[in-house]
């Protein structure tokens, strides 16, 4: 999977063909700027998101969305990304 290396959150879903989310954290370091990774599930519970954390990505959203829950996890993500890089470029409302 190609990914545009400006991306600081990437949201994938762990039902996507056969655990590409897997592959795509591999894959991740090869990047200079390693986007967030957030794995999205249906059935999202411990085992999924310790294997998630394990693994080096961020967090697991599930599915279906809820924006009170996805807004605040992907501004955490993308807080940590900057953080990663010594940069901030956005901040909180208010």
């Amino acid at each position: 999977m190609l990914l545009d290396k400006r991306l600081p959150v990437v949201i994938c879903d762990d039902e996507s063909t056969h655990g590409e989310w897997r592959g795509l954290l591999a894959d991740l370091p090869l990047l200079p700027a390693p986007p967030s990774l957030i794995v999205s599930s249906r059935l999202a519970d411990e085992r999924l998101w310790g294997e998630v954390l394990n693994l080096g990505g961020y967090d697991v959203l599930p599915t279906p969305f809820v924006r009170t829950e996805v807004l605040p996890v992907c501004f955490q993500a993308l807080k940590s990304w900057e953080r990663q890089r010594g940069t901030v470029r956005i901040r909180a409302a208010g």
